[in-house]
């Protein structure tokens, strides 16, 4: 399993991108900042694995796998 991605910064319409320390990104915290007007986050793996990350689906679903006939 890897390790969860740890928040750096949010961005909202209004101030832009924001400094933080939230902690990891996780499904919870997700939609607590979804709530707060938040729509993406800089959330960061390790020392050089940086991403920015839309919370309007976050987390992602899984595909659903179809069964074959067999």
């Amino acid at each position: 399993m890897t390790r969860p991605r740890t928040v750096t910064h949010t961005y909202t319409l209004a101030g832009g991108w924001q400094k933080t320390h939230l902690g990891p990104l996780t499904a919870e915290l997700a939609e607590t900042l979804r709530r707060q007007g938040v729509t993406m986050v800089r959330a960061r793996r390790g020392l050089l694995d940086s991403r920015e990350i839309s919370l309007r689906d976050y987390p992602p679903k899984r595909a659903k796998t179809s069964a074959l006939p067999g």
